[in-house]
């Protein structure tokens, strides 16, 4: 029996983690004019906190409200996407711990909730859902509850409230209106989207570094004449030519937002170390960024200079010490522009995850679903919207480091669709402790459900 304790049905495939985030000890920023290192709020995840109850369906067993569910002792019952589990009695102090839990129970978390949870043993309980490779009683992919009363459930149509909408299970920030109906220009002069033959892997620059679409400018201690840390894959670089020249033809006579280029951040180092090698500062984690397979790019911005990389919002806490993350709206982010980029790269199939900031991830996803809606991303597109964000610190290694900068991680030529979860780049990724659930994949938001 596999002993992966993220769990879930998660189809991303190659499961190696991708890489904005500093290592340890680095301190590289990202230039832009608003300082080193360089929202809408974000739904806020539910609680387990209601009462015990001494009467109700056991453990494992179906329910649509809390009150459906029984206690297990001293351990109240809460409706987790249509099954019965239980609270803890304190954090998780392992993957699977018992010590938090009845008998029969083991302690997980769940992404999207507050608090742990004693996941039902199959062993030990009937299943009403799935029996998951640690041998737990999970959710299955037909499962669900009432978002009124369960304590995380899908949300529907009219359960979100006032200046949110459901989006494929999820309350997210209303975008606004859009530009319009779709798909507005035909853009039948883009560079290719897909590379054919042998040299799909070589490691290439952007050439030119940069034109209206893109703008590949020294950035980390790079000079014009020595751009070391901006290679990467062919197959990687074909695709951002063509979504930042589809993004420019698509919204160029929207009035939102800056327009002009996106200002493209860390690839690799030529030989495919990761950036920073060569002067014995790499500057993300060890297995992040090398071989060409991840790129950083700014967010399209409003009201600044540019659309390099800088922060979009502010990221410091109530004493003003920098957290690395949104703390506040992401008020310098153009969504629209910024949806219709990530929809171009999510045509690929070869497109693994998309990371961006908690605070950004919510109102881009809302953006994504209304210009699906409107017309101007395929269905293509719509269909394999794979966004990676942590509006809370789930241990995915998506929490910090996006504040000024989105993540695009491909995957390679030959892959598995079968992987535990897909690590985040700010840190180690794939917590132990966080399981997945086929309606609430680790840190990774879609426009549609995810299919087994």
């Amino acid at each position: 029996m596999m002993n992966a304790l993220v769990r879930g049905v998660v189809v991303l495939g190659f499961v190696a983690l991708a890489a904005c985030g500093p290592s340890s000890g680095s301190n590289h920023d990202v230039g832009g004019d608003d300082g080193p290192d360089p929202t809408v709020d974000a739904p806020v995840a539910p609680t387990i906190d209601a009462p015990p109850s001494t009467t109700g369906v056991a453990p494992g067993g179906a329910c649509s409200c809390d009150t459906d569910c029984a206690a297990d002792g001293t351990h109240a019952g809460v409706c987790i996407y249509g099954v019965c589990m239980t609270k803890a009695s304190a954090a998780c102090a392992s993957a699977g711990s018992q010590a938090e839990c009845a008998t029969g129970s083991r302690c997980w978390n769940l992404d999207g909730v507050t608090g742990s949870l004693c996941w039902p043993d199959c062993a030990a309980h009937t299943c009403s859902g799935t029996c998951d490779s640690d041998g737990s009683c999970s959710p299955g992919s037909a499962s669900d509850c009432d978002p009124t009363c369960g304590t995380a459930c899908s949300c529907t149509a009219t359960s979100c409230g006032a200046g949110k909408t459901c989006v494929n299970g999820e309350c997210v920030p209303e975008a606004g209106a859009g530009p319009g109906p779709g798909p507005g220009p035909a853009c039948t002069s883009l560079p290719a989207r897909d590379c054919t033959g042998t040299t799909c892997g070589q490691l290439v620059s952007f050439n030119p570094r940069t034109n209206t679409a893109w703008d590949d400018y020294p950035i980390n201690g790079e000079t014009a004449a020595n751009q070391y840390r901006s290679h990467l894959r062919r197959d990687l670089m074909m695709l951002v030519s063509y979504a930042t020249s589809k993004t420019a033809c698509k919204s160029a006579a929207w009035t939102a937002g800056n327009g002009g280029a996106l200002g493209l951040g860390d690839m690799s180092e030529a030989n495919g170390a990761i950036p920073g090698t060569a002067i014995n500062d790499p500057g993300h984690p060890p297995g992040t960024h090398v071989n060409g397979y991840d790129i950083d790019l700014a967010y399209y911005q409003t009201g600044t200079a540019d659309n390099r990389l800088r922060p979009i919002c502010t990221h410091t806490d109530a004493s003003g010490q920098d957290v690395y993350h949104c703390t506040g709206d992401v008020t310098k982010l153009d969504p629209w522009r910024t949806a219709m980029f990530l929809g171009a790269i999510f045509e690929s199939s070869r497109t693994r995850v998309i990371g961006v900031d908690g605070k950004a991830g919510p109102v881009l996803l809302s953006a994504l679903s209304t210009l699906c809606q409107q017309g101007w991303l395929s269905g293509l597109s719509c269909g394999n919207v794979a966004l990676a964000y942590e509006t809370t610190n789930m241990g995915q290694g998506w929490y910090r480091f996006h504040h000024h900068h989105a993540h695009i991680s491909l995957k390679p030529a030959s892959f598995t669709d079968a992987v535990a979860c897909a690590g985040g780049d700010g840190g180690p990724g794939c917590d132990p402790i966080v399981k997945s659930v086929p309606r609430r994949q680790a840190g990774i938001h879609r426009l549609v459900p995810s299919q087994p």
